[in-house]
């Protein structure tokens, strides 16, 4: 989301750097100190100031590859581009270097899309072009060019003048690069250290510089070297990095830095890159009142070419940046190519559907891919793996976003001490990608040799495998069950960890919900209680709210076995977990657990939780949907989104192509032609619902059989209107993409 703060962090980021480069450009008319020599000194002085102020104020340091892209987003930005930049000045004057700078904005909105993962809005296209026109006529205004009363301006040389715009266009397109690359390498990482690494950068970036400089001009380098870091020793006066001039223009592009990477940190890369560009507009008053001469087409330019940067911030919208996941490679099967799937050969429409919200002439279209390249999946160890009966592992898959390579592989060495049989609902392995970098893995394991009770076992692999064993996820060792585990990542760098836990095992009912928070190293806080009473078998969910708020759902479960959904809410780190509360009091009366969790999304202010129930005395299943526009703090009445012929086992996402779209993806497991389940008769679904209780056709995502491993589906949303589910099949895991058509005016 775009904040004012982020906003005009990077406005006055571009205010700053404006007065720096009409000072530095001053200083370096005298021709003392090359643009090389004046870029080390600048990021010399500003990755020393915030090294100081990450050592005094700390922050999250970056994990594994993620200093790889600061240090060369720091090249690029700082070395590559402000050399350059810098070196444009005395050829073609600071407000028109400023100006082409403006190119960085296109390139870096569409860089962003494959170094990033943004979305590129076609809408936004058209504005590119009026940058390019706004530079074009800059450049070709004839009095830009020419020399200021001081003689500080331009060289009128035409060559010198169109090398100085060859420079400044060079410069562009290193900056367009670095942004995108550093705020890949920036999620999670504190403003100070993730600005000290990129000036680091920067700063020994100037050496190989110089060498390649030696080399075109045929010096040797001790030479270049010398000539790259004299100046830092010279004595102060107009012409030294330690005059005024150079100070000035030092110290507001450090103090430019401030604003520069917070903003960088908190906005899409398009939309940073165009506020940091808005730099011509403060350069252009204040090289007039310096006495330099713009033509009309100069100030016309300029104003363009700012129009244009503000088109391509209100196409790029609030949502730009989206997780893009790496697959490997391999045949796609394609079901099927637009629309919604046709109907299984002899399927029949349900006669409850008569009885739902009208159904909406929505798509959702599928790709189904071999298990064989799916990469983003966590197995420890989990295959070929028998109970004593002889049945399959009950193993479910665990899907999260982000590369992990061409192949699977194992992520945790796990030797248990005697053979485990893994035949457990809980035994669901589950995996996220800190913010910090890093991959939380949570694993089932027996506690003690030859014991009954199971655990959960976290471990967190920072620079790739094997994993680093944090040890249990629960304080109590006694030999019961804990499990079902969640983590969702927290914009601090750590996780919140979630589970259900049979400690209390002489009360009745005895499952309880705890939660802790982990560090981004790795470090656990104290347990949290938040509901002593809670299904044994039916899986917790748990999220992050856009406002830092997190709310868990679950199945609470009360003396009288009822089997209600409940949902807790904890506004900030320091604030309590709020008491449990239904969400709607269906008065599911079961005296056995339904192996059936809750699913939970949110998007565009609005949070929705699906679930299944039962009603009447038959027991019928639905499976209900509810929708909260407060951050779950209360719900509408839920909507009955498919009723009967329903095992639940419910995934939800939300699509959010736009700030309008309101539809979720729904998929459940559902029973074919209302049979009971034998053989292969179930499939898993999906369809979408809105907050206005409409629902679309269910297309049918894949027939599974009745073995316990095929009954789990986890769901991922991958870009805008699609998603990625993946499940079990007979022969191994299986994944498919679930893409729906464009979004249709809700009904009325």
């Amino acid at each position: 989301m775009l904040t004012t703060l982020a906003i005009t962090s990077a406005l006055l980021s571009a205010a700053f750097w404006a007065i720096a480069s009409i000072a530095i450009g001053r200083f370096l008319a005298g021709g003392a100190v090359s643009p090389a020599a004046a870029t080390l000194f600048k990021n010399s002085a500003a990755a020393f100031t915030f090294l100081l102020c990450a050592l005094i104020f700390g922050g999250h340091w970056p994990i594994g590859d993620a200093w790889a892209w600061l240090l060369l987003s720091g090249f690029l930005g700082f070395t590559v581009s402000d050399t350059l930049y810098f070196a444009a000045f005395k050829r073609c004057g600071v407000q028109t270097a400023a100006t082409v700078m403006l190119l960085n904005v296109p390139l870096a909105t569409v860089l962003a899309v494959p170094l990033a993962g943004d979305e590129l809005q076609r809408s936004a296209v058209p504005f590119m072009i009026v940058v390019l026109v706004g530079v074009v006529l800059v450049i070709l205004d004839s009095r830009v060019a020419q020399p200021d009363a001081d003689g500080d301006a331009p060289s009128a040389a035409t060559g010198s003048y169109w090398l100085g715009v060859l420079l400044a266009i060079v410069a562009a397109f290193a900056i367009g690069t670095a942004v995108p690359l550093g705020r890949g390498g920036f999620e999670g990482v504190g403003v100070f250290i993730g600005a000290f690494i990129r000036l680091a950068g920067g700063a020994l970036g100037a050496i190989p510089i110089a060498l390649l400089s030696g080399l075109r001009r045929g010096t040797r380098s001790g030479s270049e070297i010398a000539r790259l870091i004299e100046p830092a020793f010279a004595a102060p006066g107009p012409n030294s990095v330690w005059g005024r001039a150079s100070l000035i223009g030092v110290g507001c592009a450090v103090l430019g830095l401030f604003p520069y990477h917070y903003a960088q940190r908190e906005l899409p890369s398009g939309i940073a890159t165009t506020l940091f560009a808005t730099t011509p507009l403060f350069t252009l008053p204040l090289t007039v009142l310096l006495g330099s001469r713009v033509g009309w087409k100069g100030w016309l330019g300029t104003v363009v070419g700012f129009l244009g940067v503000m088109g391509i911030v209100n196409q790029s919208g609030e949502e730009a940046t989206q997780v893009r996941r790496m697959l490997g490679p391999g045949p796609d099967v394609r079901l099927t190519s637009q629309g919604a799937l046709p109907r299984r050969q002899g399927a029949r429409t349900p006669s409850f559907l008569r009885a739902l919200p009208p159904l909406r002439e929505e798509a959702v279209a599928l790709e189904a891919r071999p298990s064989a390249p799916f990469v983003a999946v966590a197995r420890p160890l989990l295959d070929n793996v028998d109970s004593p009966g002889g049945e399959q592992a009950a193993v479910g898959p665990v899907l999260f976003g982000g590369p992990l390579g061409s192949q699977p592989r194992a992520l945790l060495q796990e030797a248990p001490a005697v053979p485990f049989a893994r035949g457990h609902w809980a035994d669901v392995p589950f995996a996220t990608r800190l913010a910090s970098g890093g991959l939380l893995l949570g694993t089932f394991q027996p506690i003690t040799s030859g014991g009954t009770g199971y655990g959960l076992r976290l471990a967190l692999e920072s620079d790739g495998p094997p994993a680093l064993d944090l040890g249990w996820a629960h304080d109590d060792r006694s030999d019961v069950l804990h499990g079902f585990g969640r983590a969702v990542p927290l914009r601090t760098g750590g996780a919140e960890v979630l589970w259900v836990d049979d400690r209390d095992g002489d009360e009745v009912p005895s499952m309880a919900l705890y939660c802790r928070h982990l560090s981004a190293l790795g470090v656990l806080g104290s347990e949290t209680l938040i509901d002593g009473s809670v299904c044994d078998c039916c899986p917790p969910s748990l999220l992050e709210l856009p406002d830092g708020a997190l709310i868990a759902a679950y199945r609470h479960r009360s003396e009288e076995n009822i089997r209600d959904v409940y949902v807790s809410r904890r506004d900030a780190s320091d604030s309590p977990w709020s008491a449990p509360q239904a969400v709607h009091d269906d008065g599911w009366e079961l005296a056995s657990c339904p192996v059936n969790g809750t699913a939970m999304a949110t998007a565009n202010g609005v949070l929705a939780i699906a679930w299944l129930t039962g009603v009447g005395d038959a027991q019928v299943p639905e499976i209900r949907v509810a929708f909260s526009t407060d951050g779950g703090r209360s719900f509408a009445d839920p909507y009955t989104v498919v009723m009967a012929g329903t095992l639940g086992r419910v995934a939800l996402i939300a699509t959010a192509e736009s700030p309008s779209d309101d539809r979720f993806l729904l998929v459940h497991l559902a029973l074919n032609d209302e049979a009971e389940l034998t053989g292969l008769d179930a499939s898993w679904r999906a369809g979408l619902v809105r907050p206005d209780g409409t629902v679309s056709e269910f297309s049918l995502i894949a027939d599974v059989d009745g073995s316990r491993p095929n009954g789990r589906l986890d769901l991922t949303r991958v870009s805008p209107g699609t998603g990625e589910a993946i499940w079990t099949g007979a022969n191994g895991l299986v994944s498919a993409q679930l893409r729906c058509g464009p979004a249709q005016p809700a009904a009325q």
